[in-house]
């Protein structure tokens, strides 16, 4: 029971620091006791911390060896079997293992696509996006988000189209595809002096005179630059087609929509579920057994 109280306790603290930022962040808001006590505790990363793995694996010591004195003690007194207690501590044990699993080998990538866009996933497979569409209420707040993608594996078509929605992800390959956001994103086309053409989105930049030039957005029919200098802004440029920056000439630009996705591989996922499923059986078989010895 003190093992479970802690590790609620340390869950509850966790929840109320954003996880997995930068150190610059925490030093920002939490300043720098704050900022050094939360790194060194490892708490931008609780569920991989030590203040979170030791208490849980003293638990899952604690609870295998009273599951194995309990199953040795009714053997030894040859007492009447109780399967269900068993299975929900085999269950927990193995709760614990898939939420290790989880911890440590959890995977995941945002990527923002247009449409013909394509990303490689991990199993040799190959994701384009079809097209896009958001939906909205007649008020205007969003309604959903879709995404039509198509499959290939190998180079050979494996799903011809499927809509990934909110609560609707795609499951290939040990992988999940999650509908995570929806944006419009402005691309601005450079040349440079031998004619080669590339493509940066806002927010991309490239170094230049001992500066890094950043594009920012589409301002009409101008290209929004800013200039930074040792993590100063230094200037801010705005060009028309035809304008120079650097060693780059301004060819093009353009606005589209692009869906967020989210690629997720948990290794964590079926040893979680299957424990769920464990418990419920043991919790069932359990409440079956209490109600058959009121009945005796």
């Amino acid at each position: 029971m003190v093992l479970i109280l802690i590790i609620a306790v340390l869950s509850i603290l966790s929840t109320l620091i954003p996880q997995q930022r930068d150190a610059a962040f925490y030093f920002h808001n939490y300043g720098s006791f704050g900022a050094g006590m939360i790194l060194w505790l490892g708490f931008d990363e609780f569920f991989r911390s030590i203040p979170f793995v030791l208490p849980v694996g003293l638990f899952f010591i604690n609870l295998t060896v009273c599951t194995v004195d309990r199953l040795v003690n009714r053997r030894r007194r040859e007492a009447r079997r109780r399967h269900g207690p068993d299975l929900i501590h085999l269950g927990l044990l193995l709760l614990i293992i898939g939420a290790m699993f989880s911890a440590f080998g959890r995977r995941e990538g945002l990527v923002y696509m247009g449409k013909d866009d394509e990303i490689r996933l991990p199993g040799r497979y190959v994701l384009r996006l079809v097209s896009c569409e958001y939906v909205e209420y007649e008020d205007g707040r969003p309604k959903d988000w879709i995404s039509t993608v198509q499959v290939l594996h190998d180079g050979r078509e494996a799903i011809s189209a499927y809509a990934i929605e909110v609560n609707k992800p795609l499951r290939i390959g040990g992988i999940r595809v999650y509908q995570n956001s929806f944006a419009r994103e402005d691309r601005a086309v450079l040349e440079d002096e031998q004619g080669q053409a590339s493509t940066i989105s806002n927010g991309q930049g490239f170094e230049a005179e001992g500066a890094m030039l950043v594009f920012r957005r589409i301002d009409g029919e101008s290209a929004v630059f800013e200039r930074w200098e040792q993590h100063t802004r230094t200037a801010v440029s705005r060009l028309e087609l035809g304008d120079t920056i650097g060693k780059y000439r301004l060819t093009e630009l353009e606005s589209r929509d692009v869906t967020g996705l989210k690629a997720v591989k948990d290794p964590g996922f079926i040893p979680v579920v299957a424990a769920l499923i464990i418990v419920a059986a043991g919790l069932g078989l359990t409440l079956i057994q209490k109600r058959k010895d009121k009945q005796l």
